[in-house]
């Protein structure tokens, strides 16, 4: 969750607690224990859930650095098969994991290598850069 408006981000993970749809999210700080309702946030855009059924092909677990998992949460213009992929990004020890199939891989690297390509920032770009060599080099792993 992103910290209210004016308060620096922190560096604790959230305590998400989701029933099924419409109910509302309960979410806490672990660290400072501040705590919300999310409210309503079915159907709107920020409801990431699949509309419909889809076939998944085989899903592979790229383990990736936490700098490339926050670059990936950084992206401006994802579609919603992508946000879900890497709001679905987990922490592990000192790495993140993200669980994509080929296909959503190959999309998600699009999307990070058209906005590398239209970042006027360089340490943002390098970033994104970054992630494209990481992403680019697990699918060409996977397909091996």
């Amino acid at each position: 969750m992103p910290p209210p408006a004016g308060q620096p981000p922190l560096p604790g993970p959230d305590i998400v607690l989701r029933t099924d749809p419409p109910a509302p999210i309960r979410w806490q700080c672990s660290l400072c224990d501040d705590e919300g309702v999310i409210s309503n946030w079915a159907g709107s855009p920020f409801d990431l859930r699949r509309r419909q059924l889809t076939l998944v092909g085989p899903v592979s677990e790229i383990v990736i650095a936490n700098e490339v998992a926050a670059a990936l949460r950084e992206l401006r213009l994802l579609d919603a098969n992508c946000e879900r992929l890497v709001f679905a990004i987990r922490s592990r020890n000192d790495r993140a994991a993200l669980a994509a199939t080929g296909n959503d891989l190959d999309e998600l690297i699009g999307f990070v290598a058209a906005e590398a390509n239209h970042e006027p920032g360089r340490r943002r770009r390098q970033r994104l850069d970054t992630a494209f060599d990481v992403l680019s080099n697990a699918a060409h792993a996977t397909d091996s």
